[in-house]
């Protein structure tokens, strides 16, 4: 009896919703779908391959399958970030099996051989425990009073106590006392020399105070202004400058944008006063009053673009000056937050953008894309000194704002700001991870580093190269050139403070991870400190707010150079340390008319050489 003939066999109810085969629809060829197998199947004599599957249900997708799905994205991307740090998931989607395989024995290998003398304990030891109860004091206003550092964030104020304990809020790892407590620790003479207690520093009396209090002190705000846009601005270019200098000659805001207005007003004439190349920066004292007249904490409800920036300018650089580093840490974050309110983060450039004849429209979009990205870099640029990450909010899911670096444009301001944009961006991702790992992996430091000498050899010629640099940038140019150098630091500069914990001399103790004759990463931290010191005098010019951050990360280049004499002096005298330790001293006494800390920061690596060597 031939097969097709055979009597028609039950096929189960449940779960047979197909009226094809499986067989058949591969084929595409149209089956009557009444017995197994069917005559397409026999006639092509492939009966065995003859069923019918069950059609899967179609499931609508629940909050709770999303969920799942969401716990499960998360554990998988935990599992990643943990065995390939540093990696994104484009980077390892396009390895093949091999070379995953291959990364992570690599990754395996540079963390245990670097856990064999457990470095990162000691380092972690450094830190603040995190039961500690931190508290500290930034309120006080009182500029004619002798003034307490509450916490010594900056390391200016160097007593036995800020040596041997804790500051008074969580500085991570990165910070300079860290340093300060290494260098104390490997020279106990050091503690001979310093003050048992935190030295009183006196601010300077405020200019033009009458016997009543108030000021009385002539001001030339156009020159202020002036300052402000020539120095300042190309800095961090958030205001519209047509649109400043139109209500400053017209003085046309309504009533419910006057207080934004005054206080942005204010805040540009006291960093219009930094910006000055004279002595006249004192002046800043009164419009730094003036301007907080009209700011508060319900200026926190006023959702306006002039609010947002003079909370910028105050929380990103005047609270920096006045030594409140915390209490600018909070407005900066709450600025953001404003920043993210009024969608500053969405914002698009323009498609037929153009640099010439720009509508209202044009600036008022452009303005709001810069406005984000110099608070994003103003909080960046603060996070690297406190050894704690900033907000960190730069994330291309959630952040759509046209970055700086795609407006194409001759302006100054866009190519400062542009460079400081893709700078902080790298410069984010170093100080997340070393908040994560304090001794990072040397795989990872040759990468980070790589991509920061890759940004360096990206700048505009105005950047990169001082006799094309027009004088509005020279400023801008200054600090970006030392933000590359110190965070430089910051990547080789545990490799120094692990060697020192462990007294090993590190000018005899190449490092194995790195290939045959290469330099080993202390000595590579020592030469890129050398190169901080040729690059400030090299930069420096009479100027208040170029002093200012000069003398700041002078004095965290050279604390790297002394903690290097101190954990090997052979290796130092090789590396010509103290000979740059004595050029550092020499570059900070031109920076005292127009800096008061630059004074303090030379006394401060005085009494560590002289505790040193003597």
């Amino acid at each position: 009896m031939n097969s097709h003939l055979a009597p028609k066999m039950e096929l189960p109810q449940r779960g047979r919703v197909t009226s094809s085969c499986a067989e058949c629809r591969r084929r595409r060829i149209r089956c009557e779908g009444l017995m197994t197998p069917c005559r397409q199947c026999v006639y092509y004599q492939v009966p065995h391959l003859c069923h019918y599957p069950p059609r899967k249900q179609r499931r609508n997708i629940s909050w709770r399958s999303h969920n799942e799905l969401s716990d499960v994205h998360a554990k998988s991307q935990k599992v990643i970030e943990t065995l390939f740090p540093s990696f994104s998931i484009d980077e390892l989607s396009s390895m093949s099996r091999t070379a995953l395989v291959a990364k992570a024995q690599a990754l395996l290998q540079s963390s245990s051989a670097s856990s064999d003398e457990k470095p990162e304990n000691d380092l972690r030891d450094l830190e603040p425990p995190p039961e500690r109860d931190f508290s500290w004091d930034e309120v006080s206003n009182d500029e004619s009073q002798t003034s307490r550092v509450a916490d010594d964030i900056n390391g200016l104020a160097v007593s036995l106590d800020s040596l041997t304990s804790f500051n008074a809020s969580y500085l991570g790892f990165s910070s300079v006392p860290t340093i300060l407590r290494v260098i104390a620790h490997l020279s106990p003479r050091i503690r001979q020399v310093v003050p048992p207690s935190l030295e009183a520093s006196k601010a300077p009396p405020l200019l033009g105070a009458t016997p009543d209090g108030s000021v009385s002190v002539d001001i030339d705000e156009l020159s202020l202004i002036n300052a402000y846009f020539l120095h300042v601005h190309p800095i961090t270019p958030m205001v519209d400058e047509v649109d400043f200098r139109q209500r400053y000659t017209e003085g046309g805001v309504s009533e419910n944008q006057a207080s934004s207005w005054l206080a942005l007003f204010n805040m540009v004439l006291a960093m219009g006063c930094f910006g000055s190349e004279t002595l006249q920066f004192n002046k800043h004292n009164i419009v730094y009053k003036r301007a907080m007249s009209y700011l508060s904490i319900s200026s926190l409800g006023s959702g306006h673009l002039y609010t947002v920036q003079a909370l910028a300018l105050y929380g990103g650089y005047l609270l920096h000056y006045h030594n409140k580093p915390n209490t600018a840490s909070a407005v900066i974050g709450a600025t953001i937050r404003m920043a993210v309110a009024m969608g500053l983060h969405r914002a698009q450039m323009p498609k037929h953008y153009s640099d010439v004849a720009q509508s209202t429209t044009q600036r008022s979009i452009i303005t709001r894309i810069r406005t984000w990205w110099s608070i994003f870099c103003l909080d960046t640029w603060a996070a690297s000194t406190l050894g704690r990450p900033g907000l960190g909010y730069y994330n291309p899911a959630t952040v759509l704002t046209s970055p700086t670096s795609s407006l194409a444009s001759l302006v100054y301001g866009t190519i400062s700001l542009a460079a400081s944009e893709q700078f902080c961006k790298i410069a984010t991702r170093i100080h997340e991870r070393l908040v994560q790992m304090p001794l990072i992996t040397p795989d990872e430091i040759t990468e980070f580093d790589q991509e920061l000498l890759s940004w360096q050899d990206s700048l505009h010629m105005f950047l990169s190269n001082q006799d094309h640099c027009p004088p509005n940038l020279r400023v801008a140019r200054g600090l970006l050139r030392c933000r590359f150098i110190t965070t430089r630091l910051t990547l080789y500069r545990p490799c120094l403070l692990s060697a020192a914990l462990h007294r090993k001399p590190w000018s005899n103790n190449l490092n194995h991870h790195q290939g045959k004759g290469q330099k080993n990463y202390v000595v590579k931290c020592v030469e890129i400190a050398r190169a901080g010191i040729d690059t400030i005098s090299l930069d420096w010019f009479p100027n208040h707010i170029l002093s200012w951050n000069d003398a700041w990360h002078l004095f965290q280049i050279s604390l790297v150079l002394v903690l290097a004499a101190v954990s090997d002096k052979p290796g130092a005298e090789r590396e010509r340390c103290d000979e740059y330790i004595m050029k550092a001293l020499a570059l900070f006494t031109p920076m005292e008319p127009f800096n008061a800390n630059a004074m303090q920061s030379r006394r401060v690596i005085q009494i560590l050489v002289r505790g040193d060597y003597r």
